[in-house]
């Protein structure tokens, strides 16, 4: 089986049906499958997703305790049989060549371990970069992943974002385990794993629609609780990439110099945005200087 597409849900029923709506309507023709993971769900998201798996084959719903997203990603990803996993939020949507347009890319260079496509913003703010997720230079050249880590950090477009990926199933064995998150996992792994791809190609075909501004998303809750929780998340995430970094195959001293720059960027950046209060705190426990 070519594809595997990771569903992570958590009371998800206003939304559920036009995401796994999208994905069936593939003009894909090989085997594909999709696996839901229902993440302790109260609402009539798994009833839902129950008519889809008595109506297609090829879709598949595990019920857990909930356990947040990254949980469910990791759920996904070990339940998974695909060569190549992909991921679709509950809320979002894909467009129908999306899969027939990896496929493609796939079919035409052997050993390729990560496809990027490009993205849509649905409910963006209307001053925000509507391209933030997209990269549209270098299309179809295949490179190997430390050279696309270093292209993307550089353009200062964002990647670190799952849904934007199509990875190679077995580069999920190559990470150690990552630490427990509630937020900001992106930033501990993907880099992780796109450094230590071999062949990686970005394509220019906008599949992805991704809902911003969701209401229940942690970046919504100002709390000062969840304000340090998050702060921390993102300290563990930064820890974890650069520590793994150096453990991967291939890479240079210019190349671990390069990351742990970069990473110390992001931190700062994050900490400099931090009320005055909450980072006088975040720098006195972690015992960092920015």
């Amino acid at each position: 089986m070519m594809f595997t597409i990771v569903v992570p849900m958590y009371n998800s029923s206003n939304t559920i049906r036009n995401c796994l709506d999208s994905i069936m309507s593939q003009t894909f023709k090989g085997d594909y499958e999709v696996i839901i993971i229902n993440d302790g769900s109260s609402d009539t998201s798994a009833q839902i997703c129950e008519e889809y798996t008595k109506n297609y084959d090829n879709v598949k719903l595990y019920n857990f305790e909930n356990g947040g997203v990254a949980v469910s990603r990791r759920r996904g990803v070990k339940l998974a049989t695909g060569e190549y996993v992909m991921f679709v939020d509950s809320d979002d949507t894909i467009n129908e060549n999306l899969l027939e347009s990896v496929a493609s890319v796939l079919s035409i260079n052997e050993g390729i371990e990560i496809v990027r496509y490009q993205s849509n913003i649905i409910n963006d703010e209307s001053y925000k970069n509507h391209d933030r997720y997209n990269f549209m230079s270098n299309i179809d050249v295949v490179c190997n992943g430390m050279k696309a880590l270093k292209m993307w950090t550089s353009s200062k477009f964002k990647y670190a974002a799952y849904w934007l990926f199509a990875f190679k199933r077995t580069l999920f064995s190559k990470i150690g385990v990552i630490p427990d998150l509630k937020c900001y996992e992106d930033v501990a792994y993907i880099p992780l794993l796109i450094a230590s791809a071999k062949k990686v190609v970005t394509i220019g075909y906008h599949g992805y629609n991704y809902t911003y501004g969701r209401s229940d998303s942690l970046t919504n809750n100002v709390s000062i609780e969840k304000q340090k929780a998050r702060a921390n998340d993102f300290y563990s995430a930064c820890k974890f990439a650069v520590e793994n970094f150096s453990k991967l195959e291939f890479v240079s001293a210019d190349d671990i110099e390069f990351f742990e720059k970069d990473y110390h960027r992001r931190l700062k950046s994050f900490v400099d945005s931090m009320d005055p209060e909450l980072k006088e705190e975040f720098l006195k426990m972690h015992n960092v200087s920015i």
